[in-house]
């Protein structure tokens, strides 16, 4: 993909300087650009347990975990191009150091995204701006890149999203916030309680009960690592589990508009 190198581009990316919290009770920590770079996240005060960081970049970025924050993070997942660069130095390969042990860390190649935008990309490989509303030169629109993250990690909500162009230098301290807090459109997680299930925990059946317009819906399994082992299905009132080893694990269930999950234990 030809690179965008513009006056323009610098000016409009340094507009986007002030900071936000998407939301100060979230779990979802997300960085975007397209050079790559090394990106140092500071966890840079006390966060809640069950942390996530998603990261997609053009170019390989080495990401780094740190800060008194750093133990609760639980998972890192990388979806990007992860080109050869060389605008931001000799990164090769993405890679990510730092994390607690127990972490789970991910490096998915261009995976399809989960939310189809007709101004960004059918695959994940990058975002440069807050823009969802125009083409982005082949990159993704920050909203792709939210939904894409936010249905890798089942149950999560978002803390912050810092969205740049050039390198990432320095060091981003998670508390100081982000600069882009635009959920999907279409795809809003709602707190309502469109279905329930039961037994819970269960042992070999997970009964559903959808309320309204959840019941022509659709669902999908998710590991407590937010690893999908069951892909998207008519949702009907029972749905077998008993091939599924014993632990944690979230159902998600879709109209196609609204994204509801719930949280399960197999025994």
């Amino acid at each position: 993909m030809k690179k965008i190198y513009s006056s323009f581009i610098a000016l409009l990316f340094s507009s986007f300087a002030f900071a936000q919290i998407c939301s100060p009770v979230a779990n979802l920590i997300l960085f975007s650009n397209y050079d790559g770079g090394t990106l140092n996240i500071n966890l840079n005060a006390p966060m809640g347990p069950g942390i996530k960081i998603g990261v997609c970049t053009y170019e390989g970025v080495n990401i780094v975990v740190g800060g008194i924050g750093a133990s609760s993070v639980t998972a890192v997942a990388y979806a990007g191009y992860n080109g050869t660069g060389t605008s931001c130095g000799p990164v090769i390969n993405t890679n990510i150091t730092g994390t607690p042990v127990g972490c789970v860390n991910t490096i998915t190649f261009a995976p399809t995204v989960t939310f189809l935008n007709p101004n960004g990309n059918a695959n994940m490989i990058c975002a440069y701006s807050c823009d969802n509303a125009t083409y982005q030169g082949g990159c993704n629109t920050v909203d792709q890149v939210e939904a894409y993250f936010l249905n890798f990690f089942p149950g999560s909500t978002l803390y912050m999203h810092k969205v740049q162009y050039g390198c990432w230098t320095g060091t981003h301290n998670v508390a100081s916030g982000g600069n882009c807090c635009p959920i999907a459109t279409g795809v809003t997680t709602i707190d309502i309680e469109p279905f329930m299930i039961y037994p819970n925990p269960a042992e070999n059946t997970l009964n559903v009960a959808a309320l309204n317009n959840f019941v022509n819906s659709s669902f999908q399994l998710f590991s407590i690592d937010g690893k999908l082992v069951k892909g998207k299905t008519t949702l009907s009132e029972t749905i077998d589990i008993s091939a599924l080893e014993a632990g944690i694990y979230f159902i998600e269930v879709s109209d196609g508009t609204y994204i509801s999950r719930k949280r399960f234990v197999k025994n």
